[in-house]
This record gives C-alpha cells, sequence and structure tokens, in this order.
C-alpha cells in the first residue's frame, strides 16, 4: 500500500470511530434522559460496544475490536463534560454531515 492510500484509509478509519464515539453519545445521553440521570460507566461501555458491534457487522474489514476501545475511551471522556454541552456538540456533528 502506498503512502497516499494509507493516509486515506488512516482519514476514513478516523471518520468511522468518530461516528462510533457521536452515535454512541447520543444513545447515551438519550438514556441518561430517560432514566433520571442512572447512566454509569459500565453503561457507557455497553452501549458503545453495541454500537461498535453494529459497525463490525456492517465494515468488517475497515472495523474492528481495536476500533471499539477507542470510542469506549472517547466516549467516557466526552461523557463527562456537561450533558447539554455535549447534546450540543453530537447535534453539530449531525448537522455537518
Amino acid at each position: 500500500m502506498n503512502r497516499s492510500n494509507q493516509g486515506s484509509l488512516q482519514f476514513y478509519k478516523h471518520h468511522v470511530i468518530t461516528e462510533c464515539v457521536m452515535y454512541s453519545c447520543d444513545m447515551c445521553l438519550e438514556f441518561q434522559r430517560k432514566s433520571d440521570g442512572l447512566l454509569t460507566s459500565d453503561w457507557v461501555e455497553h452501549i458503545t460496544k453495541e454500537v461498535g458491534e453494529a459497525l463490525k457487522i456492517i465494515l468488517p474489514r475497515d472495523f474492528n475490536d481495536a476500533d471499539i476501545h477507542v470510542a469506549i475511551d472517547k466516549v467516557q471522556q466526552l461523557m463527562r463534560f456537561p450533558a447539554t454541552n455535549l447534546q450540543e456538540e453530537v447535534d453539530r456533528y449531525y448537522n455537518r454531515i
């Protein structure tokens, strides 16, 4: 694989991981709203893993367990921010694509 293709693959992978992160955050925020704030770290991990498993089925050669772990770390970091700020960021992301 030449350098250009490798760069394109990394760029693509970054976007797929970002999609996993944003969708997971959206799902976590919805869960948090409906459960009156009872969203634990275990639930964040579970929701993100489920989203990641779906992406592995859709993109079997492009998304793997290591990518899921990257997404879990990012989602757990983002879920520490105030819910309204994070929801705005998720909404901005979806309005861009």
